[in-house]
């Protein structure tokens, strides 16, 4: 219920106290090796460096932030692309194209794709000199936990409401089309066509509409979002056109993601400014070494995909900054980065969200095998030209099996690993040049190289994940997809991903030994369409 200047002066207020808190720890970052002070030994461990070795890093961090960090740009006033990926604003396109292609003339509300969040982990507070978990978004948490939700929805639904306020400007989506480092050319040059029309849609229009508490879904053409409790936990629900709900996945996340942290922050024996120095020694460790250990030597290229969980925005940027003049052929996947900071380069391509979608859409073509995720493979390869697979939607092996059936292997460029072993993958895809992005510390990317992977991405990696503590994990994956049938009455279908079995082949999996897990990751789609009835929806 606050009124929009007020929640423009807590929005400045959030910025201002990240603002100092990131400042205070620029400042008390060590400028000499005297030997008072040294690098948190999980941080070692994280990123594979000796002691040494990450001292140097850290200190090269430190003479070029002391100035740096007070040139950063103010961004307190964020877009709707802002915490998005590259790759957003690539598929959003492609799904406009499918829209037009199977929807009548000028209807443009279908197909309607709902995503639904889910709090994997809680991360760990430390309070009174104990490690604890943070149940901000658990209903009815016991003194066991830091937090409920009872007590922070009412702060959790105002930030949330403050990101749907946010707007497409028109200006800002021609420039990240602009700002495409040179992986994306062709991306770019196929997509140009729909541009126009595409800009055009999204232009001056908000993020999404947070719904009060017990108000369902319409179609109403735009994005809405609500909050439910589902097995004592807060989910967001996000549903509206394809080409625009796409938008509101990670910056749902990223609110989350910085609520949790602030939660941590405040409610901790640690405040904001320890926050930031244990993420500044961790992002500098981790940058040098993968520059020192992967860069230099010409063993690879790792891109830095970061933007839907990160905590702190102005970390972010300073991150950006640095890696520009560290790393020669720097390229990252963040909106937000490239459309405040000049110079930056975005990559990107697709996310499971397509496959997932086309499961719920086209499920007649899924009755022996999962041949809407070729689908959905061959449409992106026609309108982006870029010939990129992420396969493991449900399962590796499978879905290469399917390319080969139809002979289309030999057409992939490159092949992403995003579950599952590495070397499982590089068994599957033996003679595709292969990218590693389940980055969790220094040790995966040996691991990849060892197994001739030679491209990579990473988010957490680089400093926003907490070492020595559990952090949180938190995703939003399609659950669900409407769209009108030839009859005009609704078609509901759901989707699941399947992902690559950790422990190898799922021929080997066991309900025994492996269900547990297995149903932990799982993300049920909520049972409830909201209020809507078929008549309402097409009407």
């Amino acid at each position: 219920g606050r009124n929009p200047a007020a929640r423009a002066l807590h929005r400045m207020a959030s910025c201002t106290t990240q603002r100092q808190a990131l400042l205070s720890a620029v400042a008390a970052l060590p400028t000499a090796d005297d030997g008072s002070w040294s690098v948190p030994a999980p941080i070692l461990k994280a990123t594979s460096t000796s002691e040494a070795d990450a001292k140097r890093h850290v200190l090269s961090f430190s003479a070029w932030a002391q100035g740096a960090v007070r040139q950063l740009p103010e961004a307190s006033e964020h877009e709707a692309t802002d915490f998005s990926d590259y790759y957003k604003i690539v598929m959003s396109r492609v799904q406009l194209v499918y829209a037009k292609a199977t929807q009548p003339a000028g209807e443009l509300r279908f197909p309607a794709c709902r995503f639904q969040t889910q709090l994997r982990r809680r991360p760990q507070v430390v309070k009174d000199g104990a490690a604890r978990e943070l149940g901000v978004f658990d209903s009815g948490a016991g003194p066991e936990m830091v937090g409920s939700y009872e007590g922070s929805s009412a702060a959790f639904r105002a930030a949330l409401q403050a990101v749907g306020e946010r707007r497409f400007r028109a200006a800002t989506l021609r420039r990240l089309i602009a700002a495409r480092g040179p992986p994306a050319a062709s991306i770019e040059e196929s997509l140009a066509p729909v541009n126009e029309e595409w800009v055009r849609l999204l232009s001056g229009s908000r993020l999404f509409e947070l719904l009060d508490d017990g108000v369902g879904f319409s179609a109403s053409g735009g994005v809405q979002v609500r909050v439910e409790l589902q097995g004592g936990q807060a989910v967001v629900l996000a549903q509206g056109p394809w080409f625009r709900v796409t938008f509101a996945e990670t910056p749902i996340l990223q609110c989350m993601a910085q609520f949790m942290t602030d939660s941590v922050q405040t409610e901790g024996d640690h405040g904001a400014a320890r926050w930031c120095r244990d993420a500044l020694m961790n992002f500098a460790v981790a940058a040098h070494s993968v520059q020192e250990r992967v860069h230099a030597p010409g063993l690879g290229s790792v891109s830095f995909f970061a933007g839907r969980r990160a905590p702190h925005a102005d970390f972010h940027l300073l991150q950006h900054l640095y890696l520009q003049q560290l790393w020669p052929a720097f390229a990252t996947s963040s909106l937000f980065a490239g459309r405040v900071l000049p110079r930056c380069r975005l990559v990107g391509t697709s996310a499971h969200e397509g496959p997932m979608a086309l499961m719920a859409l086209e499920a007649p073509l899924d009755a022996r095998l999962p041949l809407s995720s070729v689908l959905w493979t061959v449409l992106f390869w026609a309108c982006t030209g870029n010939r990129t697979v992420l396969p493991d939607a449900f399962g590796s092996a499978t879905f290469k099996h399917m390319l080969l059936e139809l002979g289309l292997l030999p057409d992939v460029a490159m092949a992403r690993q995003d579950s599952g072993r590495l070397a499982r993958f590089a068994a599957i895809f033996p003679e595709t040049r292969r990218m590693a992005s389940e980055i969790e510390e220094f040790a995966d990317i040996e691991e990849a190289l060892r197994c001739g992977y030679r491209y990579f991405g990473a988010g957490g990696f680089f400093g926003e994940k907490r070492r020595g503590l559990a952090e949180f994990s938190i995703a939003a994956k399609i659950t669900t997809a409407l769209c009108p049938a030839a009859d005009g009455t609704l078609r509901v279908g759901h989707a699941g991903k399947l992902g690559d079995f950790s422990e190898g082949s799922w021929a080997d999996f066991s309900e025994e030994k492996h269900g547990g897990t297995a149903r932990a990751r799982a993300h049920p789609p909520s049972g409830d369409l909201g209020s809507l009835g078929t008549s309402r929806l097409l009407s």
